[in-house]
């Protein structure tokens, strides 16, 4: 019986029961590993010792490390390694006699073995949604397996609508504490988005928004943004949704100099209205480091102005009209009414 549930960990999170360790065996200064599965693992001892989870080497509140990487030997290595009697694979240090206990469905799934999460972006344009992903509440309330379902939408296609709900202004602020802390912007922690004569942007009045993402202008912009129809009573003003990442994705394609541009040159975004100047340069399309789609920073409106050359200039305006044409196409955006 695998009773790895039971055994310590480096965190809090939930390791199910995966695979059992059928050997361990010390061999190239290195901890190597058999799977019932099959599968191998070379585990290094410095990396093993570092994730030691014992009362000594771990606070076990706060589960952040008590043991400093300086007092571990850099040329630690292992006297002894075994399987105990709850499947856990126990290491003795040598010289210490330090012992290190690590939980095997841990230790399958942070040495490289666990398959990747199957949790991917699914791009789409208007032939796959006319509207968005919808779901609805029962009774008004959002149940947690409502909620998963809800944020497993936002994580493939990036939206998803939640309909059914009261219009308990205390609403949005619960919700958005299920998923995590609420970040704070110039704007306010939370804010009404209504036509006022006083706004400090274009999103407070009545003037038509092209295609953009919110508030680029700071180092990290918002990651999910949760909007809350309470009152609806206004004709026409149909929201208009883009998947930024479709239309870069199409882009590099059809247009790979456009896509070069822009993946390198940077656009400054500056909020500019009444005392307040926050601001932030980055490129329309950001990349991680292993090149792949990682943000989208555009917000037409509320740009500075262009620093380059000539030519520079040029190339980035021609890029960037070729990426706002296609967002605000109807092949890439759709557009639905909201209601309370």
């Amino acid at each position: 019986m695998n009773s790895s549930t039971l055994i310590p960990t480096p965190d809090n999170f939930y390791w199910p029961p995966s695979q059992n360790i059928t050997s361990a065996k010390i061999a190239d200064n290195a901890v190597m590993l058999r799977w019932d599965n099959g599968n191998h693992s070379k585990l290094h001892p410095l990396w093993l010792r570092d994730n030691c989870s014992c009362a000594l080497c771990l606070h076990q509140v706060t589960r952040e490390n008590l043991l400093d990487l300086r007092d571990i030997p850099e040329d630690i290595q292992a006297a002894s390694v075994e399987v105990d009697a709850e499947g856990a694979l126990c290491v003795t240090w040598l010289g210490s006699g330090h012992v290190s206990r690590f939980n095997p469905a841990w230790l399958y799934a942070n040495s490289g073995l666990q398959p990747a999460s199957p949790i991917s972006a699914a791009l789409w344009g208007t032939a796959q949604f006319s509207e968005p992903p919808t779901f609805y509440a029962d009774n008004g309330l959002i149940s947690d397996e409502l909620l998963h379902e809800v944020l497993l939408s936002v994580c493939h296609h990036g939206i998803a609508r939640l309909r059914d709900l009261p219009t308990d202004i205390q609403l949005v602020e619960d919700f958005a504490l299920r998923i995590g802390p609420i970040r704070e912007t110039h704007f306010d922690r939370i804010f009404d988005v209504i036509s006022k004569a006083d706004g400090d942007s274009n999103a407070y009045t009545s003037e038509n928004l092209a295609a953009h993402t919110d508030i680029p202008t700071r180092e990290s912009p918002p990651g999910i943004q949760i909007l809350h129809s309470r009152v609806a009573e206004a004709k026409g003003g149909e929201s208009l949704m883009t998947d930024g990442f479709k239309v870069a994705q199409d882009i590099e394609q059809e247009f790979p100099e456009h896509y070069k541009t822009l993946t390198s040159t940077k656009w400054c975004y500056a909020n500019r209205a009444g005392p307040k100047d926050y601001r932030w340069e980055a490129p329309t399309i950001g990349l991680d480091d292993e090149g792949k789609l990682l943000e989208i920073r555009m917000l037409p409106f509320s740009r500075a102005p262009l620093q380059g050359s000539f030519e520079d200039i040029q190339n980035a305006y021609a890029a960037l009209r070729c990426y706002m044409e296609k967002a605000n196409s109807p092949k890439y955006q759709m557009s639905f009414p909201f209601r309370a």
